[in-house]
C-alpha cells in the first residue's frame, strides 16, 4: 500500500516524468544521467566536505522536456 500523504511533495513530482529523485540533507544539487554516476558524484561532493542535497537521475535517454522537468 502506497500512502501519498507520507511522500516528499518533489519525488512525487518527479515520479510522474519517470524520474528518481531522493531528497537529501545536504546544499549541493545532485542532476545526473545513471545511477552509477550519481553515486560517484556525491562521493566526490562527500570527499571535498560537501554534503549532497538530491540524487535526481533522469536517466541515458532523457529528452529536453524530461531535463527541464528535473530542474
Amino acid at each position: 500500500m502506497n500512502d501519498i500523504s507520507q511522500e516528499d511533495e518533489r519525488e512525487s513530482h518527479a515520479s510522474k516524468w519517470n524520474l528518481s529523485y531522493v531528497s537529501l540533507e545536504g546544499n549541493i544539487g545532485c542532476m545526473v544521467n545513471g545511477a552509477g554516476l550519481a553515486m560517484g558524484t556525491m562521493d566526490i561532493i562527500k570527499l571535498h566536505g560537501g554534503e549532497p542535497a538530491n540524487f535526481l537521475d533522469v536517466g541515458g535517454a532523457a529528452d529536453s522536456e524530461r531535463v527541464s522537468e528535473g530542474f
